[in-house]
């Protein structure tokens, strides 16, 4: 004789295995991913400060680029302004 717990498990496994194989397939479209055109993004590079310049009530700072090119200035409206260490400046190309 099977005792209530075992005919019991016996029906859920039934159930599930008869739930699984009935159950519809599935009808949506996947997404797939498609990277930017790298064209698009800015090239960035690495830009270190090579020297600060007071002029006019304001504070020039002037990066050296990894890359070797013409320096990046950034203008501040401040005569009391510290200039960043480094920062990610556009490639100049």
């Amino acid at each position: 004789m099977y005792s209530r717990t075992n005919r019991r498990h016996f029906i859920q496994m039934a159930a599930i295995s008869v739930t699984s194989l009935v159950a519809p397939p599935v009808l949506a479209a996947g997404r797939t991913y498609q990277p930017r055109n790298e064209d698009d993004s800015p090239k960035l590079e690495l830009c270190r400060l090579r020297r600060r310049e007071y002029a006019d009530g304001g504070t020039n700072c002037i990066y050296a680029r990894q890359s070797g090119g013409k320096d990046a200035v950034i203008r501040v409206d401040d005569a009391k302004v510290r200039c960043q260490a480094e920062y990610q400046c556009k490639r100049d190309q």
